[in-house]
């Protein structure tokens, strides 16, 4: 008899569990979802599947489980299940608007969205996804009646503000946006972005001592990563904090990994300004890897190299020779060239520079260094036009320099 009974054991297991009602798989089932044992708690949704295949909850939680595993396709399965199964139930297309949303499927999760406002048109968190997709699809209005809405339904929610704070910044609508992101923070005092947020507020209204201290709160509370502090280096750059500035551009580019040629030019350009050229022509070097025969950063080399003396006008020379055959009226350049050749004492290269940086971007310093080049050639008359020109433009020596010419 024991022997028969342990024979029948394997064939009456399965029977007996499937004899459990579906819901008890089902509970089981989220509470292992909630300890976060999404393989074990599917095994159970299975289970309640199997034993009801009508129980429509078991399939939108087993639809949870497989989208925290990234098993997305199988999630969409089982929450396009669960609103055929029910169309009355608002969190099947909540969970089916989410995913599409995650997916980029912009479009068929306001539908769904559209779906779970109808049958409960009383929940905040509806309103503000569709509202985040409604700015995603630069539906502004729509939007903001979302944001409101939600807001008027739950004014305690800090996500909301926050969100209705960046429709109001795209819509340049700044005072709003201030106020929103101000509230989201009053709400919830750690919210990193939202600090974040206010910072690029007043940056763009060049208060640039509050941006600064509003990501440096950003960053405290966690919020971090290569755009803030870019911004915050642009912040620093802007109040003269030049150290802070390369502190943050440091970050960027060692800690972050960045590939932006931008970010080694500007922290290039800052290395200059310490007189730090070494560094600065390592940074310029770098950034003409990433961004081959960029004009910005070739100047910037360019002026390191000048900056250090005549030892260096070979390298000066070639940048901003580079430069020229890039953008062949670049006054920059030319001007630079111009500065070169006369301190070389080469006159007429001098002459030739100067003329198209004074055709571009016209300088009292550059007429009386034509003048004199042009002096040095015998061309009195062209000298003594030059000085004229630098005299009635400020400059301090043209008076001088037309006397010794012996204009009239």
């Amino acid at each position: 008899m024991k022997k028969i009974i342990l024979l029948l054991i394997p064939v009456l297991l399965p029977i007996l569990i499937l004899a459990q009602p579906a819901y008890v798989f089902h509970e089981k089932g989220q509470k292992l979802f909630n300890d976060g044992k999404y393989v074990e708690a599917i095994a159970q949704f299975d289970l309640a599947i199997k034993t009801d295949a009508t129980f429509f909850e078991a399939y939108m939680d087993r639809g949870r489980a497989n989208l925290q595993l990234g098993k997305n396709d199988l999630a969409m399965a089982d929450f396009i299940k669960t609103t055929e199964l029910n169309k009355d139930y608002a969190p099947g297309f909540f969970y089916k608007a989410k995913l599409n949303a995650q997916l980029g499927n912009d479009a068929l999760a306001i539908s769904d969205y559209a779906n779970a406002i109808k049958l409960n048109p009383n929940l905040a968190e509806y309103y503000v996804n569709r509202g985040m997709l409604y700015v995603k699809t630069k539906q502004s209005a729509l939007a903001l009646n979302d944001f409101n809405k939600a807001i008027a339904l739950d004014d305690k929610n800090a996500e909301v503000f926050f969100q209705r704070g960046i429709l109001y910044r795209e819509m340049n609508k700044q005072a709003e946006a201030l106020a929103d992101f101000t509230k989201a923070i009053a709400l919830s005092p750690a919210m990193g972005k939202a600090y974040f947020e206010e910072g690029r507020v007043h940056s763009s209204q060049k208060k640039y001592d509050l941006a600064l201290a509003e990501y440096s709160k950003a960053i405290t509370f966690g919020y971090v990563g290569e755009e803030i502090y870019r911004l915050r280096a642009d912040a620093n750059i802007a109040l003269g904090k030049n150290e802070e500035a390369i502190k943050d551009l440091s970050m960027v580019i060692e800690q972050y990994h960045s590939k932006d040629a931008d970010v080694l030019r500007m922290r290039g350009e800052l290395f200059a300004k310490q007189k730090n050229y070494p560094l600065a022509i390592k940074d310029f070097n770098k950034a003409l890897v990433l961004k081959k025969d960029d004009v910005p950063t070739l100047l910037a080399r360019a002026d390191a190299n000048y900056a250090q003396g005549k030892t260096k006008y070979i390298q000066a020379e070639a940048d901003y020779k580079k430069v020229q055959t890039i953008e062949t009226n670049n006054a920059h350049a030319a001007r630079s060239l111009g500065k070169i050749y006369f301190e070389q004492e080469k006159w007429q290269l001098a002459v030739d520079n100067l003329t198209i940086a004074l055709k571009n971007s016209p300088t009292a310093e550059d007429y009386d260094m034509r003048g004199k080049s042009n002096f040095k050639l015998n061309n009195k008359k062209g000298a003594c036009e030059d000085f004229s020109k630098a005299e009635q433009l400020g400059f301090p020596d043209a008076a001088k320099d037309k006397m010794s010419a012996g204009c009239k």
